[in-house]
């Protein structure tokens, strides 16, 4: 095998392991409802078949941004129609063409293991035209969250919970030949809900579309030729070659899962590397991403199905939901 030589630029903020865990319901929660809410704007405007309406939603607090948009918690001008607070994502209408893909995805898609979609809509803002998506708010923030405020791994129990939501909104998506080629903790949002339903308090959401492919579609082809995702959640297939299927999410999942488990970031010890270096590494080498040891018996075997080297051998989510790590 030829040598791989690795450029290393060393991260110091890296999240390191923790020899306790605590419970996820001793974590503090999410402040967005607490924050300031603005005063709605008045040139806020709806593009409908040619006429201007007033905006249907005030955008109340940026709560972030990201390649394709913002993300604003958002609330209906509606006095009749209490719907609630919703997420809008937005993006200039000349530049929304990757956040409209992502709508035509996400409003076909009505799972509670996925971000609900209500809708889309233009509106004129200040000198502006936007592009608004207008999707489910879940105030309990992500997984990324959760792990960084618990300065450590989750308890393994708790992991086990958010394992089989995320599991059951891969499959629906996988059975609707969807692949979301980004599963990564900063993706998977968090609902809060009663207890009596979930343990964790918590309801595990797939979220962020943005790079999904539709298997069969024109986009898609033979599926050869997308090297697309967070550089160090991708699968071997995907960086090394470029191939978009199933098997990507359930690596990358994988990868996601290991971070809950043992609280450290996936491939950490490499710290930031330029992007051939990441494929040389994941894509065209031997090497693994560190799982821990004094993991259990069942984490570790799960474990080694989602992160199977060979996209043949690795497992679905369907077989994986009939693991015993993942049983009630």
């Amino acid at each position: 095998m030829a040598k791989i030589t690795l450029r290393i630029v060393r991260k110091p903020n890296l999240m390191k392991k923790k020899h306790t865990s605590i419970s996820v319901k001793e974590i503090t929660k999410a402040s967005f409802d607490t924050a300031l809410r603005k005063k709605p704007s008045a040139d806020n405007v709806t593009l409908d078949r040619g006429r201007i309406n007033s905006s249907s939603w005030v955008k109340l607090l940026l709560l972030g941004t990201g390649a394709y948009g913002s993300v604003y918690l958002g609330t209906s001008k509606s006095k009749t129609h209490h719907t609630g607070d919703r997420a809008i994502k937005t993006a200039e209408l000349s530049h929304a063409s990757s956040l409209m893909d992502e709508g035509r995805i996400m409003i076909r898609l009505q799972s509670p293991f996925v971000v609900r979609c209500y809708g889309d809509e233009i509106a004129r803002e200040g000198y502006s035209t936007q592009y608004n998506l207008i999707l489910e708010y879940c105030s309990g923030k992500t997984i990324a969250d959760l792990i960084e405020d618990n300065h450590g791994e989750l308890l393994e129990s708790e992991a086990k919970v958010f394992a089989r939501d995320v599991l059951s909104g891969l499959t629906y998506i996988h059975d609707r030949n969807i692949v979301h080629c980004d599963i990564k903790p900063d993706n998977l949002l968090l609902s809060p809900t009663a207890v009596r339903f979930r343990s964790t308090g918590y309801l595990t959401k797939i979220g962020d579309f943005g790079l999904a492919m539709e298997k069969g579609s024109l986009e898609y082809g033979n599926g050869y030729g997308h090297k697309r995702g967070t550089t160090r959640y991708m699968s071997p297939e995907l960086i090394g070659h470029g191939f978009v299927d199933f098997g990507a999410d359930v690596w990358a999942f994988g990868c996601t899962l290991l971070e809950m488990l043992s609280g450290a970031t996936v491939w950490g010890e490499y710290g930031d590397l330029a992007f051939d270096d990441w494929v040389n590494l994941i894509g065209h080498s031997d090497r693994m991403p560190h799982v821990p040891a004094w993991l259990s018996k069942d984490a570790l075997d799960f474990l080694s199905r989602c992160l199977e080297r060979d996209v043949n051998k690795r497992w679905s989510t369907h077989e994986l939901k009939n693991h015993p790590f993942v049983l009630l």
